[in-house]
């Protein structure tokens, strides 16, 4: 994994050739781009530039105090990256909190945003038993358990030990769990995220995917979201929650491959 610095540094794995993809993790605790995303490279990386970056206050990227930890400030990271790498135009995948930094992303420099994958993405605030457990979690493997099996897995007998320590470990470095209790006071003054006339008005192409059971952010938020985008194709998996890009890899992957080859397309051509 390689850095950049430019504030906090910024650690992040960068593979393959060709168009580049910009993966964007969540913000749950003990989240890192390879806990979203490490399943998903090999297959994008086949033939597409991966870049796949920690955000600030997560995993090996840094954890100062004293930052507006949120989105506006992860959107600041992402544009700061790809102009450090030397990337002029990505296809963008954000998952959770990822996604609205994508969604921002697409309308601050529409140009730069060739696409758009977006998984459970959240439209309106909203409270359940789900985020208040994830608000109430202070580093403890006993209580990362609880949270993956309550919140997070379909199955609770799926998460393994292997998950519960690494995320763990990642919850409890220095300054991650002061960073994420930033992100949280901060979400009222962040705002509810673009409006409808915004999203209106994003012709890129758009995947749009969730879980039907997803416990942390309604379904139908995708749902509503799918509909305002005008190139947006939408797919909603039964059975499974917020973590389907996990429990669904395998019918995953070939949709957002598919997103890929239909945003390489002149915009002309595109359908």
């Amino acid at each position: 994994m390689s850095s950049v610095g430019a504030r906090p540094a910024t650690a992040h794995v960068d593979l393959g050739q060709g168009p580049a993809v910009l993966l964007l993790h969540g913000t749950a605790p003990g989240t890192t781009a390879a806990a979203n995303f490490d399943h998903l490279v090999p297959a994008l990386a086949q033939h597409h530039r991966v870049v796949a970056p920690d955000l600030w206050g997560f995993g090996a990227s840094g954890k100062p105090a004293g930052l507006a930890y949120g989105p506006e400030l992860w959107v600041e990271q992402a544009f700061a990256l790809l102009y450090a790498l030397g990337i002029g135009d990505a296809v963008v995948l954000g998952n959770s909190m990822g996604a609205r930094v994508a969604l921002t992303m697409a309308l601050r420099r529409p140009g730069l945003v060739r696409g758009l994958v977006l998984f459970s993405a959240r439209l309106h605030p909203s409270r359940s038993q789900a985020q208040d457990l994830i608000r109430a979690y202070h580093p403890d493997r006993a209580a990362m358990a609880e949270l993956l099996r309550e919140c997070f897995a379909t199955d609770p007998a799926a998460v393994t030990p292997e998950q519960v320590d690494q995320r763990y470990r990642d919850s409890a470095a220095p300054g991650a769990h002061e960073a994420l209790q930033s992100l949280f006071a901060g979400l009222p003054a962040a705002g509810p995220g673009p409006s409808g006339d915004d999203l209106r008005a994003l012709s890129v192409p758009a995947l749009v995917v969730a879980g039907r059971e997803d416990r942390v952010v309604p379904f139908g938020d995708s749902v509503e979201l799918a509909g305002l985008l005008p190139d947006a194709d939408l797919h909603v998996f039964a059975g499974t929650g917020h973590w389907f890009l996990l429990e669904r890899a395998a019918t995953v992957t070939p949709l957002i491959l598919d997103l890929l080859a239909r945003a390489a397309r002149p915009r002309e051509l595109q359908d």
